[in-house]
């Protein structure tokens, strides 16, 4: 083969070349769509079912378990009953104003956050908002 000839047989496959690529691109687009955040609001409770510094455990329509506090008459605060050092069950202590891992001591404060313990990170927490007598939840999911 001459060098003319594989010139111009390399000039014929790279557009080609090109063609394929784009193709097989927007094909892998089409079967993995970009994922798009939306928020799911949901309906926890009435605000005359949790007395102020009381907690109640809830479970969300998924089935993730979830403690509402209410810190004061006008907020109540939403945090994972997960600890965030081996997935322990924490519990709401209302004396203290603190949640407590029975595991290994992990405490988090009334925000979620560490205040002792083994626990690397804060506790999950979610948006609340109040709305007349009622308490809402909102959680960010990922939908494609």
């Amino acid at each position: 083969m001459e060098r003319r000839d594989a010139l111009k047989n390399l000039l014929t496959f790279i557009p080609l070349g090109t063609a394929f690529a784009g193709i097989t691109a927007i094909g892998l687009r089409f079967i993995t769509p970009k994922k798009q955040e939306v928020t799911r609001r949901i309906f926890a409770l009435h605000l005359e079912e949790l007395p102020v510094n009381a907690s109640r455990k809830i479970t969300d329509l998924r089935g993730k378990d979830l403690m509402l506090v209410r810190t004061d008459n006008q907020e109540v605060k939403a945090m994972s009953t997960v600890c965030t050092h081996l997935g322990c069950t924490v519990q709401w202590e209302k004396d203290k104003q603190e949640f407590y891992c029975p595991c290994h001591g992990g405490r988090f404060d009334k925000n979620g956050k560490v205040i002792a313990g083994p626990p690397p990170a804060p506790l999950d927490t979610y948006p609340t908002d109040l709305e007349g007598d009622n308490i809402f939840i909102y959680f960010k999911d990922k939908n494609g």
